[in-house]
C-alpha cells in the first residue's frame, strides 16, 4: 500500500514539474537573504516559510496541528505550510493538489521506494543532499552515518548521490513481520498441550479438530480454523509472506529472496508449488477461512477480536477480547523450522528536498532536528509519549484518538541505543520483544537494502506490475481449488517469462552484486 501511495505522490510531482519546469518556472519563489546556522537554534536568523507535503494515516489528523511540528518550527524559525493527504481518495487528492500547483512542494515526507527515488531523481525533481549532510547542515544525521556506515551505504544510490533521509528503527537485526498465534482456550477445551504443536502436520490436525469438535462449546459447527490475509499488501503484515519460510521460501514485497549467494524468484520454486498445494488441501478441507481472499482488513481484525478462530497471523500484539491466544515458534515444515524476514533497521526514503526549494540548507537543518532523540520519540508517538523523569513511557493507544504525530511517515532515530536509553518498556513492548526473540533463531536471510539505477528502476516498475498480477491471480485461484496447479504449473512459468521475469531477475541480481561488492 505504501509503495502505491508513493508512486502517485511522485507522479503528481512530475506533473507539477512538467507545468513549471525543474527550476520552478515563472512561479518559482525567490529566497530572501538569511543566515543559516550549522549548529544550535534557531536555524535561521529570521523566519522563513517552506511548503511540505505529508502522507498520513487515515484519521491521523493534520500535520499542521501536530504539537511537535509547532515546537520545532518555533525553535528553528522554519515555518512550514503543511499539506496533509490521508483518508479515502487520498491518492487522488494528492495527485490533484500537486498537479495543480504552480511549483513543487519544497519537501515531501513519505516512504519512497528505491525505484521511485531513482526514477524521479533522474527527472530532476529531487535534490541530492549529500553535500548538505557532509557540509554541516545535518550534524545529527552525519553523526549517525559516520558511526553506522551501513546506513550511508543503504541510502546512497548507484550514481553516488543521497536523495532521501531514512528512519532508523529499533530493530537492528532482521525481523519477522508476523507471528503464528493459536487459540489456547480451544486447545484447553480439547485437552491439547500447545507446546505439542511442533510440525505443520500437527498444525493441520489441530485445525481439523478445531473445526470439527466444537471447541467453543456452542453446539454449532461455526468455528473458523486458520485465518490470514494472503492478499497484497497485507500478506506481509498479517499473511503468509513469512509463513512460507517453513517451506524454505520467502514471499514478501517482491517475489525474490536470497539463497546461496544469489537472488532467486521465490514464486517459481518447487517449494512454492508445494506450499500452494498444502494451502489448497487445507482450504478445500474447510480448515482455512473461506473468506481469507475476500475479507477486508477490518473484517479480518474483527474475526480475531471475536475469538472464534483457531489460529491467525499478525504483526501486532497477540490479543483478542474474547479468547486467549499464544504465539508459536515456527513449525517444522518440509524445509525445516524457518520463517521469512525483512530488514527494517533502515527505513529509506522518509524525507526529501525538491529541486525548487529556495532554502535547501535551512530545510536540511529542520529535517535534521528530527533525529534528536526526544524529537524522534515525539514524532513517532505524539500524545502517547509521557515523560517519566529522564525517560518516557509509551501509553496504550485509545480507540478513535489519533497520536497527533506523523508516526512512521517521517525521518526519526529510534535506534536500539536511543530506545534503551529513553524508553521505559510497557508490558506490550516487552511481549513484542519476547516474540522477536522467539522467532529470531528461525529467520531466513532477508533481502538486502539494494538500490537501483534509473534505467533499472524504470524497467522494474513496468515488469513488476505484470509479474505481480500473474502471481496474485494464480495464487488465489490455486489456493481456493479453482485451478489445478499440477496441470497449470508449466503454463504459469511460461506466462511469467513472457512478461519479462528473466529480465526482472537479471536486474535484481545485478543490483545485489553491486550492493555486495560496494
Amino acid at each position: 500500500m505504501k509503495k502505491k501511495n508513493i508512486a502517485l505522490i511522485l507522479a503528481a510531482l512530475m506533473a507539477a514539474t512538467a507545468a513549471t519546469g525543474c527550476g520552478g518556472g515563472s512561479g518559482a519563489r525567490v529566497a530572501k537573504e538569511v543566515t543559516v546556522a550549522k549548529e544550535g537554534y534557531p536555524v535561521v536568523d529570521e523566519v522563513i516559510t517552506i511548503n511540505a507535503v505529508g502522507y498520513g494515516e487515515p484519521g491521523g489528523g493534520e500535520w499542521e496541528e501536530f504539537p511537535i511540528f509547532k515546537q520545532l518550527e518555533e525553535k528553528t524559525n522554519v515555518d512550514v505550510n503543511w499539506t496533509t493527504v490521508s483518508g479515502d481518495g487520498a491518492d487522488e487528492k494528492l495527485n490533484l493538489l500537486l498537479a495543480s500547483s504552480k511549483e513543487l512542494p519544497d519537501a515531501v515526507f513519505s516512504g519512497l521506494s528505491t525505484t521511485k527515488i531513482a526514477t524521479y531523481a533522474e527527472k530532476g525533481l529531487i535534490r541530492p543532499i549529500e553535500d548538505l549532510i557532509d557540509g554541516g547542515y545535518a550534524p545529527n544525521l552525519k553523526k549517525i552515518l559516520d558511526e553506522r556506515p551501513e546506513i550511508r551505504k543503504a541510502i546512497t544510490m548507484p550514481d553516488g548521490h543521497i536523495y532521501a533521509v531514512p528512519a532508523i528503527n529499533e530493530d537492528e537485526q532482521p525481523v519477522m513481520t508476523t507471528t503464528l498465534n493459536i487459540n489456547k482456550d480451544w486447545c484447553d477445551a480439547l485437552g491439547v498441550n500447545v507446546e505439542d504443536i511442533k510440525t505443520v502436520d500437527d498444525f493441520k490436525n489441530l485445525m481439523d479438530r478445531f473445526v470439527n469438535e466444537d471447541p467453543n462449546g456452542n453446539g454449532e459447527k461455526d468455528e473458523i480454523g486458520f485465518t490470514l490475509e494472503p492478499v497484497s499488501p497485507y500478506h506481509v503484515w498479517n499473511g503468509d509472506a513469512n509463513f512460507t519460510g517453513m517451506w524454505g521460501i520467502s514471499t514478501d514485497y517482491d517475489p525474490v529472496m536470497v539463497k546461496d549467494g544469489d537472488i532467486i524468484c521465490s514464486v517459481t520454486q518447487p517449494e512454492y508449488k508445494d506450499y500452494i498445494i498444502w494451502f489448497r488441501d487445507m482450504y478445500t478441507a474447510g480448515l482455512i477461512d473461506k473468506e481469507c481472499f475476500t475479507h477486508d482488513h477490518n473484517q479480518y481484525m474483527a474475526k480475531i477480536d471475536s475469538g472464534n478462530v483457531g489460529a491467525y497471523l499478525t504483526n501486532g500484539p497477540v490479543t483478542s477480547a474474547q479468547a486467549t491466544f499464544v504465539a508459536l515458534p515456527p513449525l517444522e515444515g518440509p524445509a525445516g523450522a524457518h520463517w521469512g524476514s525483512l530488514d527494517f533497521s533502515i527505513d529509506k526514503g522518509r524525507g526529501l528536498i525538491t529541486t525548487t526549494n529556495p532554502y535547501p540548507e535551512a530545510t536540511m537543518r529542520f529535517i535534521d532536528s528530527f533525529y534528536e532523540p526526544e524529537n524522534s520519540l515525539n514524532l513517532r508517538y505524539g500524545v502517547y509519549l509521557q515523560a517519566n523523569g529522564d525517560q518516557y513511557e509509551i501509553l496504550p493507544n485509545e480507540s478513535g484518538k489519533p497520536a497527533q504525530a506523523p508516526g512512521s511517515y517521517v525521518a526519526t532515530n529510534l535506534s536500539k541505543e536511543v530506545t534503551e536509553k529513553y524508553i521505559i518498556k510497557t508490558e506490550e513492548q516487552i511481549q513484542a520483544t519476547e516474540r522477536k526473540e522467539l522467532y529470531g533463531p528461525y529467520l531466513l536471510e532477508p533481502l538486502p537494502l539494494m538500490n537501483y539505477t534509473p534505467e533499472e528502476a524504470s524497467d522494474l516498475s513496468s515488469l513488476s506490475a505484470d509479474i505481480t498480477k500473474i502471481v496474485s491471480e494464480q495464487k488465489a485461484k490455486w489456493c481456493t481449488g479453482q485451478g489445478d496447479i499440477e496441470a497449470e504449473w508449466d503454463t504459469y512459468i511460461e506466462s511469467l517469462n513472457k512478461v519479462g521475469l528473466e529480465k526482472y531477475m537479471e536486474i535484481q541480481n545485478t543490483a545485489y552484486d553491486r550492493y555486495m561488492g560496494s
